[in-house]
């Protein structure tokens, strides 16, 4: 479904944030993106909404070279990959309901079809009970709720997120990650960044490791550091 082929990615500041980097992700994985700060997860992202293109290389889905596409084609792909983010980027003067409407209305998807759409991703998220209110009555945990209701109303097909749980604590991080999962056994393709090894150490799914641009390692139920990393920080 994601193809990375052969993508570099070099900043107009010389900054090189992908090299040669080559790999394959299915429909329907779940995949976390690991590395140290700079490694090259968001630009890994950013690459799959075309927020930015490569600097060589190909990035196809669906067998489509989306590096291609024209400017009046990418609000269709953003359709089918959305984004979440670590600072919920809600906006603050609408509510829930509106929030998640939102991301229906800028598509122009018909009027009668939002409503049912925005009760179905609200209760996916468990908040359908919190449509009424506004982003700052919630808890940090339940405003990354309704940025994932956000994402994936419509059915998106991939869903990307970038350190969703970079804000929260352990127990509010294991309660967004049950719904990521929830979401993903629907179908839909999940790939996200993180630090939190206890995360990713404890749900044992397919792990892409990052380093200085390159794929150094791609591991099926992975765990956040490879063996050979944890030995080389034993005692003795």
């Amino acid at each position: 479904m994601i193809r990375f082929y052969d993508v570099t990615k070099v900043y107009p500041s010389g900054a090189t944030a992908l090299l040669s980097v080559n790999t394959l992700i299915k429909k329907g994985e779940f995949v976390f993106l690991v590395g140290s700060s700079g490694a090259g997860k968001t630009t890994f992202l950013k690459l799959l909404t075309k927020e930015i293109v490569p600097t060589r290389g190909q990035v196809l889905l669906n067998g489509r070279n989306i590096t291609r596409l024209r400017p009046r084609e990418v609000p269709y792909l953003r359709r089918t990959v959305r984004m979440i983010f670590q600072d919920y980027k809600l906006l603050p003067n609408k509510t829930v309901y509106d929030n998640v409407a939102f991301a229906l209305t800028v598509i122009e998807k018909p009027r009668r079809q939002i409503g049912p759409s925005v009760d179905e991703a609200l209760k996916l998220v468990g908040l359908e009970s919190k449509a009424a209110v506004y982003p700052d009555e919630l808890s940090g945990g339940e405003q990354q709720r309704v940025s994932i209701a956000r994402a994936i109303v419509g059915n998106p097909t991939i869903l990307l997120a970038d350190e969703p749980t970079g804000n929260l604590d352990m127990e509010t991080s294991w309660d967004i990650m049950e719904v990521l999962l929830r979401v993903n056994r629907r179908g839909t393709t999940v790939i996200m960044s993180t630090h939190n090894a206890t995360i990713v150490d404890g749900l044992k799914q397919r792990v892409i490791e990052l380093n200085n641009g390159r794929i150094v390692r791609d591991d099926q139920k992975g765990v956040y550091e490879s063996e050979a990393e944890y030995n080389a920080v034993l005692p003795g």
